[in-house]
């Protein structure tokens, strides 16, 4: 057993662990290594993991005692506000964590809340928040809004954790583990979302495959052919550009619009 940890970016670091495996093992044919990936991430906004106890919040929501905590409670919808108090012995409508998780995020999103040093004393902030604040004096777009969910979770800190909560998934390879070891292993597992951030979104939001209405079988197989050597010559046309700015794939369509004689040219006899 092999562990590696990646930590390239701090927003998300991952740990893999290998073992050889037979396919009579895994009951899969042609399984040759088993892998376990722990993948930490830290969120850019609030999730539902991070409402520890989504009661106590909602406590104190009910019959707020200061002014973040007013904030907080305009920012839920109306329809929510009648559920923050149920009756005793009564469950939290099963809605209202996400209501909660979209009113921190309203306010976080939002202006400085530390401006109000009645609500954040020196004393109630953490050690990890005053080091944020002193790392990043000029705080706006994505900084601010991770300091104020900081904050937020230094007001209730029975309720909001941010600690960053481990996912785990389970891979398996027909390669062997001398031809693939966990760093490439791990390498091919950071690069999962690459074929939907590039061949998938070109298709879907600049070739607008999502909107096509079409229902016939042949019709679709032949766009679909078509957009996809559009992208291969794309790729071939975008490593000759000198711009960055030009290298889209937006770009090579608008410079090869109503052009058919280049694009037949270019199909049949190949980039150059």
């Amino acid at each position: 057993m092999v562990t590696i940890e990646d930590n390239r970016s701090r927003e998300e670091r991952r740990a893999i662990a290998t073992r050889p495996v037979t396919p009579e093992q895994m009951g899969l044919a042609g399984a040759q290594q088993l892998a376990l990936v722990q993948r930490t991430a830290t969120r850019p906004a609030f999730v539902a993991d991070n409402l520890s106890n989504p009661a106590a919040l909602a406590a104190k929501l009910a019959s707020p005692a200061d002014v973040l905590s007013k904030s907080l409670r305009a920012a839920v919808t109306p329809k929510m506000r009648k559920h923050l108090c149920p009756a005793p012995g009564a469950e939290l409508d099963k809605e209202l964590p996400a209501a909660l998780v979209r009113g921190l995020n309203k306010l976080a999103e939002g202006s400085s809340l530390c401006d109000d040093p009645v609500c954040f004393p020196e004393k109630l902030l953490s050690e990890q928040t005053r080091k944020f604040r002193d790392e990043n004096p000029k705080l706006k777009g994505g900084k601010l809004a991770r300091f104020n969910r900081l904050l937020l979770r230094d007001a209730y800190p029975e309720a909001i954790d941010l600690k960053p909560k481990p996912e785990l998934d389970w891979l398996a390879t027909s390669r062997e583990p001398e031809k693939m070891g966990p760093e490439v292993f791990l390498g091919n597992n950071r690069q999962y979302w690459g074929i939907e951030n590039g061949t998938h979104q070109r298709l879907d939001c600049s070739a607008l495959e999502d909107r096509l209405r079409i229902h016939d079988r042949n019709a679709v197989a032949v766009l679909g052919l078509f957009h996809r050597t559009s992208i291969a010559l794309f790729m071939a046309w975008a490593g000759k550009q000198p711009s960055v700015r030009d290298r889209t794939y937006p770009t090579w369509q608008s410079t090869h619009d109503a052009n058919r004689w280049l694009m037949l040219h270019q199909v049949t006899k190949g980039p150059t």
